[in-house]
């Protein structure tokens, strides 16, 4: 909690600032990134902040205890940059570490120039207190006023992008027999831990059978869960496989981007909502491995919905084919922030 008298001070200075938004002519807005070191939720923050189209900036993640020095860095970082002028701020923050509060608390330096965004993956069934004073919350759980319910989570993929990285690593791909299975492998997570050595082996054994109803390739990549001894057994059994196998450690996200271009089908493990989104925004088939021990009840429940829309198939040990029209969760909230605050941009 920011001392009174802080607060006060910093609340004058930013209205005391002239207010050019009541001119004709409207600024930019400043767009902040709150950073995380949870993967999936840093990129869904980029990825929505570079969708905005007004660019943006990564701010740190707020302290646990004391975060008036955090809040005056903050207004002083927002001073160099608004030039004097009053713009409006959104910051883009969401699950992974705990910030709800201290972001929450910035509205009173901030007052009504700030927009909160939280973009939620997984939440849990009771949710922080305070999460009702964001000014919008998108959510593949939720639904309520302020609320964008998503089929998925938001990612960076974009058209544009997976276009380029198409082109980019055409080469390689087009050299690959056809079909091409994209095989994303997730891992364990806080609270699951049963993607091991024996989960693995038998996600391996249905994605052959499935190849070899295709005869066509494997190409395959892993993420910083993925355990060791996990996809060393999953490689194992597929030794008699055609797989080209790519760890995520080795490769850029061009790559990553032009795997999700070139595969014809994707097989994805359930334990990454945001593979399984990102594999999803193709329009291509996607199977997803739903194993009650390697996914938690949150997983189940979000890739379920993703079913449900007609993105996604339960992983068995056959395939047809199907079409649908891809979700676009990041397109959704863009376009619900255009909408919400169509007034002041």
């Amino acid at each position: 909690m920011l001392p009174k008298t802080s607060v006060n001070v910093w609340v004058e200075m930013i209205n005391s600032q002239p207010n050019h938004r009541n001119q004709n002519l409207k600024l930019d807005p400043l767009v902040w990134v709150v950073d995380s070191a949870y993967t999936g939720e840093l990129h869904a923050r980029i990825g929505l902040a570079k969708r905005l189209g007004y660019g943006y900036d990564i701010i740190p993640i707020p302290p646990i205890d004391d975060t008036s020095d955090y809040a005056q860095e903050l207004f002083a970082r927002y001073q160099a940059a608004s030039h004097g002028q009053k713009l409006i701020l959104f910051i883009i923050s969401g699950t992974g570490e705990e910030t709800t509060a201290p972001i929450a608390d910035l509205k009173k330096i901030f007052a009504e120039r700030l927009f909160n965004i939280y973009l939620a993956s997984i939440l849990p069934t009771e949710q922080h207190p305070r999460l009702c004073e964001y000014d919008l919350i998108a959510s593949p759980q939720l639904s309520g006023e302020n609320i964008v319910s998503m089929v998925g989570v938001p990612h960076q993929m974009t058209h544009e992008s997976l276009a380029m990285a198409y082109h980019e690593h055409q080469q390689y791909f087009n050299s690959l027999p056809k079909p091409i299975i994209g095989l994303l492998v997730g891992g364990n997570t806080r609270y699951c831990d049963g993607f091991n050595e024996h989960h693995a082996e038998q996600l391996a054994k249905r994605v052959a059978k499935i190849n070899s109803l295709l005869s066509g390739c494997i190409v395959i990549t892993n993420s910083r869960r993925t355990p060791h001894a996990a996809i060393k057994a999953l490689l194992n059994e597929l030794k008699t496989v055609n797989h080209h196998f790519f760890d995520w450690q080795q490769i850029d996200n061009s790559f990553y981007q032009a795997l999700l271009a070139h595969a014809d089908l994707f097989i994805v493990t359930g334990d990454s909502l945001s593979m399984c989104s990102e594999a999803a925004f193709t329009g291509k088939p996607l199977l997803v491995d739903m194993s009650d021990t390697a996914t938690e009840y949150y997983h189940r429940e979000i890739v379920g919905k993703l079913i449900a829309y007609g993105a996604a198939k339960l992983l068995t040990d056959s395939y047809e084919p199907w079409y649908y029209q891809p979700p676009d969760p990041t397109g959704m909230v863009v376009k619900a922030i255009h909408t919400r605050f169509q007034d002041i941009l």
